[in-house]
């Protein structure tokens, strides 16, 4: 039974017929026979003549496809081998017919369908009489062959026309053959240099050809080798040569072949090109830019010699490889592949700074701008940075920072960058549910050390202390200089228990005397401290901080207090008050009040003190105490003490004119220290004198001790100008400040007004240690030819005391409160129609 047909394997073959018995008892000799016909190297069929297959050998089978089981028995015309189309099969089967040999190409198929090229000869095989027994089909595959033919004429003309050299050379290194290339390289035709030594060819002995020889005979090829070749008319030729051995049959060596290409002009580009990349490296070295190149699609680099240098890496490194995982900041690595990534795959322009750490330590910073280049499609297909080492610019910028941001005396920050330390304090403390303690610290009369000894002995102190603050606040803490002799710690994370420990310490650092020079000085803290709470502001911890301050300094200094909710209500009071204040003397809310100056033996009014008051509408009265501070602090002062003074000296002439025996009365002002400090004080006062018309020897201008000491040679100057103008000075609450005797002795001063503490302990139990000290200051006053006023008089025993110590003038509840200004006339006449005045 013939094999069934499988798919793709062309028809199914019929069954096969039966075989003559005489041909399935062939002997000995037809196997002989058949095994000799299967070992051709030819396609072998036989078959009868009824065209049914008998015989089908092995190259049969690699021929068609068919095995001989397959085919052996079926007809040959089913196989569907011979191409219907073919034009010599007519020719074929004519032969067949009449019995003739026959040979010729013929176009066949295989079992596959593909179209095969063969060379087929037909030969009958004759029995007796003459007639045929069989046919004997002899094919042979000629499209290989044809293929070969035409593979090795394709070769033998790209051979002849290629650009490379191309020749052949026996063991004794003598040309053999030549082709086209090789005489336009070198300018020799094929029968000048066949049978020369190739030495003709080289400018020079070629460097290493001991080596060619050696790698040759070892049986591996010399690639590409960079050698220096000779025209014919004598000039230099640059080529990359291939050598390969050749062999013959046997394996003996024959000689070389060798393959030239041509690189002069590749190598005078790459000259060029080596010579522009020096100026490029040298004016690169200059400017501190390089450059870099990524080509997107081979992933090849090129880093100029600057770029490798500013980045710490040898010429020729793998830049980016090298680069990102070396020499990067490591905080910087990830941000930088990012933006690298992103220019690559965008295909944008990214300019991104970051830091190399160098690898003797320190640090260089580094801008970079990566600029894609696209093809006409617009895909990325290279890369092309710059790199600037700017690091000279970020010191610069970091000094300019440093300075902005820092103390030029201290050290310490200042006041801008301690602000916005605050304010990130207090965002990372809302974030992680803590909270921020804020220091508010002052020096205590530190205004002493720069009067006493001049203010570079002040910023000695500062520079000192703050050298010892530093040694008690954590890393994590910030202390800064806010102003003057005022300092601020910043202590993230931290209770009010571990506050009030800290402030503790830090007051213990000015226990410890400072070394001025040759002297040793003592110098107190007070200390302020505020706890934030959640929404709190930089600006709401500094000034609740400041508060706190300024509640120690107003119970005795030297002291640490929190900030609590009656001082937030004091301190909105006082910003209140500080906001309607100038506002106050525009709308008459300003009132004066006056308090009697009286003669001590006779009970006589002398004159008056004028006291401002502040009569805020749906309050009332404010404390003197409560806004004059303040408007000391702002400024204000100057505009209300200007008020005051016309005020004051227009009423004391009214009444001087107007009630009767008050013609002498004198009037006493008060100045603070900013009105002593402003330049156009002077002419103030000149200004209300001529305007109120009061005589200049009946007015005296009151100054506090402190305030006079604070700035002597000013005070100096201006209490002499203000002399000149004829009214008098006096020194209030003398014996509670610093004054100096001497200088006592140079002030123009005419009066001293004796303070209400040592009054105050005259006939009582603290007599004994009050009297000697005003009897001091009476006997002191009288030795410099000064009037003595005794203040805060207020009971007989006092007053009796007064007496025996022969003080002339005195002031107090003892006689009036001060009183409005429409109260006093009155009190004048009922004074004088009572004739207490002159009994007391």
């Amino acid at each position: 039974m013939p094999a069934k047909s499988r798919p793709d394997e062309g028809p199914a073959l019929p069954k096969k017929r039966r075989l003559r018995r005489r041909y399935a008892n062939a002997g000995e000799m037809a196997r002989l026979q058949a095994d000799l016909l299967n070992a051709v190297n030819q396609s072998v069929i036989a078959l009868d003549t009824h065209g049914v297959i008998v015989f089908w050998n092995t190259s049969s089978e690699e021929l068609y496809g068919w095995t001989a089981d397959e085919v052996v028995g079926a007809r040959f015309s089913d196989l569907g081998v011979a191409d219907p189309d073919d034009r010599n099969l007519p020719r074929m089967e004519a032969a067949v017919r009449a019995g003739e040999p026959w040979s010729g190409e013929h176009r066949a198929r295989h079992r596959n369908g593909t179209s095969l090229r063969v060379h087929v000869s037909l030969t009958q095989v004759p029995r007796e009489k003459g007639r045929p027994a069989a046919i004997l089909v002899a094919s042979t595959d000629i499209a290989g062959r044809k293929r070969d033919d035409a593979t090795r004429l394709r070769l033998a003309q790209l051979v002849e026309s290629s650009d490379y050299a191309l020749n052949e050379l026996d063991l004794d290194g003598n040309i053999t053959s030549w082709n086209a290339g090789a005489e336009r390289l070198y300018g020799y035709s094929a029968a000048e240099m066949i049978g020369q030594p190739v030495s003709l060819l080289n400018y020079s002995e070629t460097r290493g050809s001991d080596q060619f020889q050696a790698r040759l005979e070892a049986g591996e090829p010399v690639v590409e080798w960079d050698a220096e070749g000779r025209h014919k008319d004598g000039s230099r030729l640059h080529v990359l040569l291939t050598l390969t051995a050749t062999h013959d049959e046997d394996g003996r060596r024959t000689g070389t072949a060798a393959i030239a290409r041509d690189i002069t002009e590749r190598k005078r580009l790459l000259e060029e090109v080596e010579r522009e990349r020096d100026r490029l490296n040298q004016a690169q070295r200059v400017a501190h830019v390089g450059s870099i190149e990524v080509d997107l699609l081979t992933g090849e680099q090129w880093c100029s010699d600057e770029a490798c240098r500013i980045h710490g890496l040898s010429a020729g490194s793998s830049f980016f490889e090298e680069a990102w995982q070396s020499a990067l900041h490591p905080d910087d690595r990830m941000r930088v592949a990012q933006r690298v990534l992103e220019a690559r795959e965008r295909g944008t322009t990214a300019d991104f700074t970051y830091r190399v750490v160098r690898p003797a330590g320190g640090v260089t910073w580094v801008q970079m701008r990566l600029t894609a280049e696209h093809d006409d499609a617009g895909v990325p297909v290279r890369l092309v940075g710059t790199t600037l080492d700017i690091t000279a610019t970020k010191e610069i910028e970091a000094a300019l920072e440093h300075q902005a941001y820092t103390d030029a005396l201290t050290g310490l920050a200042n006041r801008a960058f301690l602000t916005l330390r605050i304010e990130s304090a207090l965002r990372d403390a809302e974030t992680h549910g803590q909270q921020v303690a804020l220091f508010f610290l002052d020096i205590d009369r530190l205004k002493v050390v720069n009067d006493g000894m001049g203010h570079s002995a002040g910023d000695d102190l500062l520079v000192q202390l703050a050298n010892r603050l530093r040694g008690h606040v954590r890393p994590e803490d910030t202390l800064a200089r806010f102003a003057g002799d005022e300092f601020v710690v910043v202590c993230p994370d931290m209770t009010e228990r571990k506050a009030q420990r800290l402030a503790e310490r830090l007051a213990t650092t000015a226990h410890t005397p400072f070394e001025l020079g040759d002297r040793e000085v003592f110098v107190t803290m007070s200390i302020g401290m505020a706890i934030s709470t959640p929404g709190d502001t930089a600006s709401m911890l500094l000034h609740h901080s400041d508060a706190a301050m300024y509640r120690a300094k107003s119970s005795g200094r030297n002291e640490a207090v929190f900030f609590d909710e009656e001082m937030h209500r004091s301190s909105l009071a006082r910003m209140e008050m500080q906001t309607l204040l100038p506002r106050a003397i525009e709308r008459g809310e300003l009132r004066v009040h006056y308090q009697p100056l009286v003669d001590i033996d006779t009970g006589e009014a002398k004159g008056f003190e004028a006291l401002v008051r502040w009569e805020q509408p749906g309050v009332g009265l404010v404390s003197p105490d409560d806004f004059i501070p303040l408007a000391e602090e702002s400024g204000q002062i100057v505009a209300v003490g200007e008020w005051v003074l016309g005020t004051a000296l227009a009423d004391a002439q009214y009444w001087r004119s107007t009630v009767p025996g008050a013609a002498d009365l004198r009037i006493a002002i008060n100045l603070s220290a900013r009105q002593l400090q402003h330049p156009g004080l002077v002419d103030m006062v000149a200004a209300a004198l001529a305007s109120s018309g009061m005589d200049p020897a009946a007015v005296e201008l009151e100054i506090t001790e402190t305030v006079l000491m604070d700035d002597v040679k000013n005070s100096l100057d201006t209490l002499t100008r203000l002399r000149r103008l004829g009214v008098g000075v006096a020194i209030d609450d003398f014996g509670t400040g610093y004054s100096s005797l001497s200088y006592l002795r140079q002030l123009p001063v005419t009066t001293l007004k004796i303070d209400g503490t040592f009054i105050d302990g005259l006939g009582g139990a603290a007599d004994e240690h009050a009297r000697p000290i005003v009897e001091a200051i009476i006997s002191l006053a009288r030795a410099l030819g000064l009037s003595v006023i005794a203040e805060g008089v207020e009971t007989t025993q006092q007053l009796t005391v007064l007496r025996k110590l022969d003080a002339r003038l005195g002031q107090g509840y003892h006689w009036a409160r001060p009183m409005p200004y429409e109260d006093v006339a009155p009190w004048l006449r009922a004074q004088g129609r009572s004739g207490l005045l002159k009994h007391g």
